[in-house]
């Protein structure tokens, strides 16, 4: 095992603080971060009857335990895929039993529960002992259900699999995909409480997507894309969801794809990336990253509206970094994009403020990333490794948490456009103060009657974004003021029910 490395590194940019509070040398394939702030890892060993090995350390980096189920079998070894936390701080781990040790096969899937404290609380190793299938992630829901995301046999050939666990390890249903969209890569839910999968042709250069409910039900499928890229998918809070391959035949184009509640296509524009992934903000438009072009390093993004148009694009977003080795990414409450990628020898994470301009990017060691996750207090977690090694690292953001404040100091005061508007029942209002002062956000009718305060407080100079519930209200037409030291502007909106 690999153990104890402490290095600290303090960084600044003008425009965004940030520093690297902690670097350790337990590395892994996936992290996750409880409520609490405490950092789970995991890896494995690669030798016969090697293990796969779970890794809790506090938010300061402290090492509180290394967990394992001891697997003796000589002929096979456990090879981890991901690790999630259910909201009561336990460890969801899921992994691959391997036959053979020079040319391994899969034998079977592995899903295991471990407490706080370290404790193994349940393992199935299913659907038997040497079944051939395998897992590639698992999600976890507000209520403690795990969703296993990996490839299974339901009698007539392998095919995409979703397998939902109850809390205390029974199965409540099976899912395999009916309509061959390939091997799978990644799963999300989606705001309207469905999952969508992403997944790639065995063979030949073919994406293939699926919508299914949390209840287990097949809602669309589109297979044979074809693209000489990987796809993913993500879904937005009305039902739709949005698809993004490369447009085969060009190494510089995308295609964006959304697709409705039914899976029929919407809209379909091409875009000058290399796309790789997507995620889509509360703000309900997607954001897609990749590189400049398929035989490039580097990190590119651009971001899309609901209709297909393109709000922002940023195709150098790490500049002279030329990332590599793109892993994942995620978005944080205020639509910050992060990536997590590597330049061989370190690990990277890339930020994207929310208006897509480049916000840093910090390289630790580590060899690459392999894996990122974001605290509540939105500090940002990351795990890599190669064959010779690799770390774990935590990045403090100073001017991120409950304030909503993007680290951006704008030149002059502002009061934005909400968005979505018109809205039902929420709301986003974005505002920029050039100088620290006391603020105060309201909401008034069309005869200026006040019907409410968002804001009444003292907030730091920065971006700062601001919910709305209108749930209480009529639909109508209503106006937002913000007031202060140096700042009064008031917009419209509009509730729609």
């Amino acid at each position: 095992m690999r153990y104890l490395l402490f290095l600290f590194f303090f960084l600044a940019t003008i425009s965004n603080a940030q520093f690297i509070q902690w670097v350790q040398s337990t590395g892994g394939v996936s992290i996750a971060v409880d409520q609490s702030g405490n950092v789970y890892t995991v890896d494995y060993e690669y030798n016969p009857a090697g293990d796969i090995y779970l890794t809790k350390r506090d938010a300061n980096g402290n090492h509180a335990w290394t967990e394992k189920f001891d697997q003796t079998d000589n002929s096979k070894w456990e090879k981890a895929t991901w690790v999630e936390t259910d909201n009561l701080g336990n460890a969801i781990v899921t992994g691959n039993l391997m036959s053979g040790y020079s040319n391994p096969v899969y034998a079977s899937s592995i899903v295991m529960k471990f407490s706080p404290s370290g404790t193994l609380l349940w393992r199935n190793v299913y659907e038997t002992t040497f079944d051939g299938s395998y897992t590639k992630k698992c999600l976890v829901d507000e209520s403690n259900n795990i969703y296993v995301l990996g490839i299974g046999n339901p009698g007539s050939g392998q095919a995409t699999k979703v397998k939902k666990f109850a809390p205390d390890g029974s199965t409540i249903w099976t899912y395999h995909n009916p309509s061959g969209i390939g091997a799978p890569l990644n799963f999300k839910f989606t705001p309207d409480n469905g999952i969508v999968i992403s997944a790639r042709g065995i063979t030949g250069s073919i994406n293939g997507f699926a919508k299914l409910t949390k209840n287990g039900v097949h809602t669309w499928s589109i297979a044979g894309i074809n693209s000489t890229t990987i796809g993913d998918v993500a879904g937005d809070a009305n039902g739709n969801s949005y698809l993004v391959s490369g447009l085969y035949g060009s190494n510089t184009e995308s295609i964006v794809r959304k697709v409705d509640a039914s899976g029929s296509t919407l809209w379909q524009n091409n875009f000058t990336i290399a796309g790789l992934r997507i995620e889509v903000g509360n703000d309900d438009f997607p954001v897609v990253s990749g590189y400049p072009n398929t035989g490039s390093f580097g990190s590119s993004f651009i971001k899309v509206n609901s209709n297909g148009g393109l709000i922002w694009s940023n195709l150098d977003a790490d500049s002279s970094f030329s990332l590599m080795l793109h892993a994942q990414i995620r978005m944080d409450p205020f639509n910050n994009v992060y990536l997590a990628a590597g330049t061989m020898t370190q690990m990277a994470v890339c930020k994207i403020n929310s208006n897509g301009s480049s916000g840093w990017t910090i390289t630790m060691p580590g060899g690459y990333a392999n894996a990122i996750d974001i605290g509540q207090d939105n500090s940002i977690y990351v795990v890599g490794g190669t064959t010779t090694g690799g770390a774990t690292g935590r990045i403090m953001q100073s001017v991120t948490g409950t304030s909503g404040n993007t680290g951006i100091v704008p030149l002059t005061s502002w009061l934005g456009n909400n968005y979505p508007n018109p809205f039902n029942p929420s709301t986003t209002i974005k505002f920029g103060l050039a100088k620290s002062g006391n603020i105060r956000l309201a909401v008034y009718d069309v005869s200026g009657s006040e019907l409410g305060v968002i804001l009444d407080e003292f907030r730091n100079a920065g971006e700062y974004e601001q919910s709305f519930d209108g749930s209480h209200l009529p639909s109508g037409i209503y106006f937002y003021n913000l007031s202060g030291d140096y700042v009064s502007e008031t917009k419209k909106m509009i509730l729609v029910k």
